[in-house]
This record gives structure tokens, C-alpha cells and sequence, in this order.
């Protein structure tokens, strides 16, 4: 399975969502969302209630007291510089795991180098690609287009091709592929992987 993931950021390219603020000085993962829930603390903590729990069941124990930036333009920087190197997913994996359970903020270049090393990449040359602005701009143009472009204003977006289909917000193909927007849990996923299996297996066979 090929994977490619497309940097997002619910704020878009607007550099007002939060870019630029110092280390140490961004909100917490609790403190925004009340925001994003309308200011109504009720509506906030029911919702960090039920995605902890949704967490629990695949072992997962979500901490809310992580400091967040809605634009993380450092961290999917490094995102797609570890993909050329085949190592993106177990770069993102590293990372969510320190953000999301360890309250080591994924905006921190320490965690982002961190996760880059449990990932097997080379250290320095992550800190020197850090230090440049090289893809910068295709993260802040990633930003744009994924929203005012491909028209997606929430995310997780699973957008799933076989060997039928290249179709999508990301493709100029043809054929339909498979979408599912949100969180979905292992029996949906294992559909998705079925459904594909059948089409490919019933159209090799005509």
C-alpha cells in the first residue's frame, strides 16, 4: 500500500492561525477547543470524553494538555522531506504518539527531532533541512488548496485508490475511489480493503 499525506491546517493558508509563536507560548489542545466548540465548555469536554474513549479502545490515552499550533508548518516540513526517504509514516507515528499521549507538542523542534531519529533518519541533516525554508512553500500551498481547492474543511479525509481507479481530490484520473471522511474504526476500514479486493478480484476475472 502506498501512502501519501497532503499537509492541512483548519485555518488554511491564513498566517494568522497561529504561525510564528514562540515555542512554549501556544495554547493547549484543551484551551483550543473550546473555541472550535463555540466557547461551551460542556460541548468541549464531552467531546475530548468521547474521542478518549474511541482512544481507550485501540490503547490509546489521549493527553488535552499538550501545547498546539494549528499550523505546523515545521513538522509537515519534515513530514515530506522524510517521505523522499521512504520513512514518513513511521516519522508521523513517532510524532503523534509524543503529541497526542505524551504532551510533547508536534510545533517542537525537539519532538520533531526526536520522532525524526526513532524513525531512522539522519539527525543533523533534519536539523540543517529545519533550519532552511525548503518546502515551506509547498506546506503553506497545501494549506490553500486542500481547502479552497479540493473543497475539504474537515479532517481525517481517507481518500482510497486501487489499481482500477485514480480518482479523488489528488488524482486526474479516472474511475471512483473510495472516500471516508472522519474517523472510522477497524470494521470500516477492513470494509474499505474488502470492497477494493472484490473489485479488483471481479474485474480481473472478466
Amino acid at each position: 500500500m502506498n501512502v501519501t499525506r497532503h499537509p492541512y491546517s483548519f485555518q488554511g493558508d491564513n498566517p494568522s492561525g497561529g504561525v510564528g509563536r514562540p515555542e512554549g507560548n501556544e495554547k493547549t489542545w484543551h484551551e483550543s477547543l473550546l473555541g472550535y466548540c463555540g466557547g461551551d465548555p460542556k460541548t468541549r469536554d464531552n467531546a475530548e470524553e468521547g474521542m478518549r474513549e474511541l482512544g481507550r479502545r485501540v490503547g490509546i490515552e489521549l493527553d488535552y494538555n499538550v501545547q498546539t499550533n494549528w499550523q505546523p508548518i515545521d513538522s509537515q516540513r519534515v513530514m515530506l522531506w522524510a517521505k523522499r526517504f521512504g520513512k514518513a509514516e513511521k516519522y508521523m507515528s513517532g510524532l503523534a504518539q509524543r503529541h497526542f499521549e505524551q504532551r510533547q507538542s508536534a510545533s517542537h523542534r525537539a519532538t520533531i527531532l526526536e520522532a525524526a531519529e526513532e524513525a531512522g533518519l539522519d539527525v543533523e541533516a533534519a536539523r540543517d533541512f529545519l533550519d532552511s525554508d525548503e518546502l515551506r512553500a509547498e506546506v503553506w500551498a497545501s494549506y490553500g488548496d486542500t481547502i479552497h481547492k479540493k473543497g475539504i474543511h474537515a479532517i481525517p479525509y481517507f481518500v482510497f485508490n486501487s489499481p482500477l481507479t485514480s480518482g479523488g481530490p489528488f488524482r486526474t484520473g479516472s474511475g471512483e475511489p473510495i472516500v471516508v471522511n472522519g474517523s472510522g474504526d477497524e470494521q470500516q476500514f477492513l470494509g474499505v480493503f474488502e470492497q477494493l479486493y472484490r473489485d479488483v478480484d471481479r474485474k480481473g476475472a472478466l
